[in-house]
């Protein structure tokens, strides 16, 4: 290769060298992109086909590629809508990279290389829900919502979306949505929370006052004390109080009405009363909150049913307490029965004072303070032969006392001696016990006594026996007991005369010694003994 060729290829070395560290360059340093575990990065394609203004109203004035978009552009492309999920996903993905507008999903935590030329880079903070708070997706994309729809219960629809968001990080596009935040709802103890959904099925039953579950309107189930996360674009939730509240009929509040004898009579008392917990949402609808209930139920029926029964009555007979009474009974049997029926319990109906008309008062006093008396005096009679009663009672208590005590004491004596003769038994059954086992010791120690004595009577006669046995045995072998006496003699003698005879010392020596002088011969020896 010819130097001129040589140098041609270094150039083109240089320069394709120069190009890839300026192609890693532009990436490293202009293209790339770190997300942070803070932000997310949302893409707006930049590059390629409009969007066209001819599919449809619900798809006109679009910048967001999302799925029903992408499916609706793949159609008008000629593409078939695959029903695999991967293949679809595939073909959104086609279509997103030849159409302007801001892509759906957002890139999160990572490191990407989208390019500045095709796409716009948006950096946003992640969405952050804190503790005891709610979030909603205002979805900016869609067809507009139908009415009376208040939420976006389907994917591609615009407005609030039906599911919130409850504590936590969302990585939330907001080029393509809203977020709004609200407070959870905290439904303390002895309340409950009525609910209103704002947007559901048509009601199948019209005209009343609450509706089935789903069902558009006020819910009959109600809520009970907690914390509550709901979405305020779906449903209302209203706090009621179904603990007792007491409501006072004083001052202007007193209820006033005509006696029999047409005076007016003033009754001031106290009521308590509270929502039945199983129709507190019918009775919120239908009357509306505490005061609506007082004004609407409790007072204008506790007002006519004091007016009908007072009607029957005279005023003086409200003077007695037997009347007044029987008047409070009737009021609270027959307020409680009618509310009930609109939803309230009344718990206790009080009638606190009653207030005749002045003209009356007092002369009704007068006649009161004197059935008083009489009633006093009445009550003195009552007293005085209580009294004499009570003395009678005494007396009898003492003599019976008396009784008492004498029988007692005879029982005392009676026990006693009871007790003495048993202890004077037992005592004796105790010392007979007593002898009898010191015999039986004597006996057992005398039997142990004798055991021991012939016990060594027999050791000594077994020692003697065991000394006689060789003896005895000795003596049957020789025949006899000569015999063996010869034997134990000779036995005993052989030794020493062996030794006498063997040893040529000693005067038995010398005797023998003296026989060797003097030596007879046999023959003379023999005729000596013959003669």
């Amino acid at each position: 290769m010819s130097p001129r060729n040589l140098g041609r290829v270094g150039i083109g070395i240089v320069a394709a060298l120069a190009i890839l560290v300026t192609y890693m360059l532009v990436q490293w340093f202009v293209i790339r992109q770190e997300v942070n575990a803070d932000d997310l990065l949302v893409l707006v394609r930049k590059t390629g086909k409009t969007i066209p203004t001819d599919l449809g109203e619900e798809f006109q004035d679009q910048t967001v590629l999302y799925p029903a978009l992408l499916d609706k552009l793949a159609e008008r492309e000629g593409f078939d809508l695959p029903s695999d999920e991967k293949e679809l996903a595939a073909l959104r993905k086609k279509i997103t990279n030849r159409y302007k507008g801001i892509v759906l999903e957002p890139l999160k935590e990572g490191r990407y290389y989208p390019n500045p030329y095709t796409f716009k880079r948006v950096r946003q903070r992640v969405t952050i829900v804190e503790e005891g708070e709610v979030g909603v997706l205002i979805r900016k994309f869609g067809k507009s919502l139908p009415f009376p729809k208040t939420v976006a219960t389907a994917d591609d629809e615009r407005g609030p979306v039906a599911d919130f968001l409850g504590p936590g990080r969302y990585y939330v596009n907001k080029l393509a949505y809203d977020v709004d935040v609200f407070p959870a709802i905290q439904i303390p103890e002895g309340h409950v929370g009525v609910v209103t959904l704002l947007s559901g099925n048509k009601p199948q039953i019209t005209n009343t006052y609450t509706v089935g579950a789903g069902e558009q309107g006020v819910q009959k189930q109600t809520i009970g004390p907690r914390l509550e996360f709901y979405n305020p674009y779906l449903k209302k939730i209203d706090i009621v109080d179904i603990r007792n509240r007491t409501y006072h009929m004083l001052g202007k509040d007193s209820i006033h009405f005509p006696s029999n004898d047409s005076f007016t009579i003033s009754i001031e008392g106290t009521i308590e009363w509270s929502i039945l917990p199983h129709r507190v949402a019918e009775v919120t609808v239908a009357f509306g909150d505490e005061e609506d209930i007082i004004n609407k139920i409790i007072l204008p029926y506790a007002r006519s049913i004091s007016r009908i029964e007072g009607s029957k009555l005279q005023a003086r007979d409200f003077i007695g307490g037997k009347t007044r009474t029987q008047f409070q009974e009737q009021l609270f049997e027959e307020l409680r029965a009618a509310c009930a029926e609109r939803g309230i319990k009344i718990h206790a109906a009080l009638v606190r004072e009653i207030l005749p008309p002045p003209e009356v008062a007092s002369l009704i006093s007068q006649r009161e303070q004197a059935d008083q008396e009489m009633d006093r005096s009445r009550n003195q009679i009552d007293e005085a032969q209580a009294e004499a009663r009570l003395v009678e009672q005494r007396e009898m208590r003492s003599r019976n006392a008396a009784l008492g005590d004498a029988r007692t004491q005879t029982v005392s004596v009676t026990k006693e001696a009871e007790q003495r003769k048993v202890i004077s038994v037992t005592q004796a059954n105790k010392r007979l016990e007593v002898a009898r086992l010191n015999l039986e010791a004597s006996s057992k120690q005398a039997s142990a006594m004798l055991a021991r004595g012939e016990a060594d009577a027999n050791v000594v006669l077994f020692d003697y026996q065991a000394r006689a046995e060789p003896l005895k045995n000795a003596v049957d072998a020789f025949g006899g007991g000569m015999v063996y006496a010869q034997h134990f003699f000779l036995r005993k003698v052989a030794p020493s005369i062996q030794s006498v005879l063997s040893n040529t010392e000693g005067p038995f020596a010398d005797i023998f010694r003296s026989f060797q002088d003097f030596t007879p011969s046999v023959q003379s020896i023999t005729e000596g003994s013959d003669q």
